[in-house]
């Protein structure tokens, strides 16, 4: 079975989110939502993205711009809309992450999928943790191509 980089990213950005102090639920809502933003937005600015994230709420969610939060997921440069991440023009729970490892990839998989990512995890500093650049540099890209059904 082929894992693709999309919950891969998932799994290590929940666990990223747990070892920076996020509970469980909200660790997969941050994990599903970055993965998100990574595939959706990685060549645009945000700056850009929250322009567009502000204009899409007041158009489809009919409330102001303002309701967006900017600093409960700050460190991960998402915002939340009723205490939850919004990206891409959504809210993301853990019931989307859970979705997007267990149920696509099996019970199994998704347990493979996520001892891969702990342990990249557990080998990085806080440092590095709490810096989007040195994070997707030094935790992501030396490992986005490992197949974790194999490690």
């Amino acid at each position: 079975m082929f894992i693709n980089r999309f919950p891969k990213m998932a799994a290590l950005q929940k666990f990223r989110a747990l070892a920076l102090g996020f509970d469980e639920k909200t660790a997969e809502a941050i994990g599903i939502a970055e993965a998100t933003k990574y595939a959706i937005f990685k060549n645009l600015s945000y700056r850009r993205r929250k322009e567009q994230e502000a204009a899409e709420v007041q158009k489809r969610y009919k409330r102001a711009p303002e309701e967006l939060d900017e600093e409960t997921f700050a460190l991960f440069k998402l915002q939340a809309l009723d205490g939850l991440p919004f990206v891409g023009h959504r809210t993301y729970g853990a019931e989307d992450y859970q979705r997007a490892i267990f149920l696509r990839f099996g019970e199994e998989a998704g347990k493979s999928i996520e001892s891969w990512a702990k342990n990249i995890i557990a080998t990085c500093d806080n440092e590095t943790l709490q810096s989007e650049r040195k994070f997707f540099e030094k935790c992501w890209k030396p490992h986005r191509d490992e197949d974790p059904l194999q490690v």
